[in-house]
């Protein structure tokens, strides 16, 4: 059984469908098997995989019905090592179920008051679901278009610390390379982009957050 993350936050735009693309396609190239749920009414990612995605194979469904995508993630888990469902950039009932049924949620987040707020309401919004789920849903907020000694990136920061929300080491920085992917279907496999997805893959996966690859376990196996 594979391991389902949701990235959730109730702001559009604030860099979701990029980080799911990239983390999607860093994870399949180092061996996972990975399927994205795009439950979006914009199909945003699900249009970018069909007409333009250049990368390493990875499976893509499409599901904006809140009812509907619990059974799609949880019949791709049975398949797939890790299922990243990429959520609207709003509150709606498809988010929320996304958000209920997963092991793990990222909450990307850009440095500016809105998307602060909006990051302390969907991080409210997940322990609101966990509660009612009547077990853990363990989140993290991801730093996204992020500049490290920036002013106001050091008040979003505390900001975020200050409501004691756990954030993530690894971040997006902000570089053209990510504004490209809109564009282009090629996931840089190299360079920034690739050494921060490493990154925030080894960040989640001491956490628990994702499995060791299957190329991984057949490696160990055969050793």
């Amino acid at each position: 059984m594979g391991i389902i993350l949701a990235c959730a936050q109730s702001k559009g735009g604030s860099g979701k469908t990029t980080l799911v693309s990239c983390l999607a396609a860093a994870l399949a190239a180092s061996g996972y098997r990975v399927c994205v749920v795009d439950s979006d009414r914009n199909q945003t990612f699900a249009s970018w995989h069909a007409n333009a995605y250049e990368g390493p194979p990875l499976t893509c469904r499409s599901e904006i019905d809140h009812i509907k995508v619990v059974d799609m993630a949880g019949d791709m888990a049975e398949s797939h090592d890790v299922v990243l469902a990429d959520t609207a950039g709003f509150e709606n009932l498809t988010a929320a179920s996304a958000i209920g049924m997963a092991d793990y949620v990222l909450i990307p987040c850009m440095p500016d008051r809105g998307s602060v707020r909006e990051t302390l309401r969907t991080a409210q919004q997940v322990s609101s679901l966990a509660k009612a789920a009547r077990r853990p849903i363990p989140h993290s907020v991801v730093l996204t278009r992020w500049k490290p000694r920036g002013l106001s990136e050091r008040a979003a920061r505390d900001s975020l610390q200050e409501a004691g929300l756990p954030i993530l080491d690894a971040a997006l920085s902000d570089t053209a390379e990510y504004s490209k992917l809109s564009f282009s279907g090629a996931v840089p496999m190299l360079g920034k982009v690739r050494e921060q997805m490493d990154s925030l893959i080894g960040e989640l996966w001491g956490k628990g957050a994702i499995p060791p690859s299957s190329g991984k376990q057949a490696k160990d196996q055969a050793a």
